[in-house]
């Protein structure tokens, strides 16, 4: 009950099913007078950078205006394997289940600080890389998903089945992307790569729209491969959102 009414900035914390990874959380004040019913949850997740602090911070003044805790986990490079940099991407199916390791982290905060299971996600980069594949695996888990600039992506056909795309058909998902990540990528022999960013993300919303899921595409003007540059696109995609859910809720 203590840590209920903690408020704003929350340290990193070690998540207790396996202390090799972390989190920090941002929870708003308004938080406080709703200890009697759980609050939306927000998770961002990073890049290859490991900026999660960072981005935890972009979503500061959007969480205390729509009253949503926002949750930025760490995903340390070597902390399963030390030629594993990506391996949190969710890259290989044979890989560490990060997605786990995620699920775990949200039990966790539900559990300290009211926060609701089921969740909006958002990731840039190589968070946009686990972003999706995590929408593969979980779709039930998802309010609303947000996909930024993945240097590589995965078609649902490698790992969506029948039931998995029905969920996902009935997710908001929002697709982003800057005008000018134009750099081109290494190819690899199983994953789809080997263009620009913003090549990707537009193959990858046609195969998502081809299926019936209600995808949106922003490609932000004068923005390269830059998260924070794109933030202003994802609030205003969250805040519709969370609005349509404080409506059905009251």
């Amino acid at each position: 009950m203590q840590k209920r009414y903690q408020r704003g900035r929350i340290p990193f914390t070690a998540c207790q099913a396996d202390p090799r990874f972390s989190y920090c959380l941002y929870v708003p004040n308004s938080h406080l007078d709703q200890m009697q019913s759980e609050v939306s949850l927000l998770v961002v997740v990073h890049g290859s950078g490991r900026t999660a602090e960072g981005f935890r911070d972009a979503f500061i003044e959007f969480a205390e205006t729509h009253g949503c805790v926002v949750l930025a986990p760490l995903f340390p490079r070597g902390a399963v394997r030390d030629d594993d940099p990506d391996g949190y991407k969710l890259q290989s199916p044979l890989s560490y289940r990060y997605d786990r390791v995620l699920l775990s982290i949200i039990e966790e905060v539900a559990a300290e600080y009211l926060t609701a299971r089921n969740f909006y996600l958002y990731g840039f980069s190589g968070g946009a890389q686990f972003a999706h594949r995590f929408a593969y695996l979980h779709p039930q888990r998802l309010k609303g998903l947000s996909i930024h600039a993945p240097g590589q992506i995965c078609l649902p056909e490698q790992y969506l089945d029948v039931p998995g795309l029905e969920v996902l058909k009935d997710i908001r998902v929002q697709m982003a992307v800057g005008c000018e990540d134009t750099n081109m990528l290494p190819s690899h022999a199983w994953r789809i790569s080997g263009d620009s960013r913003k090549t990707l993300l537009r193959r990858l919303h046609k195969s998502w729209k081809q299926l019936g899921i209600s995808v949106e595409l922003a490609e932000v003007p004068g923005a390269e491969h830059d998260g924070f540059a794109l933030i202003p696109v994802v609030h205003e995609f969250f805040a519709k959102l969370l609005q349509q859910d404080n409506l059905i809720h009251r």
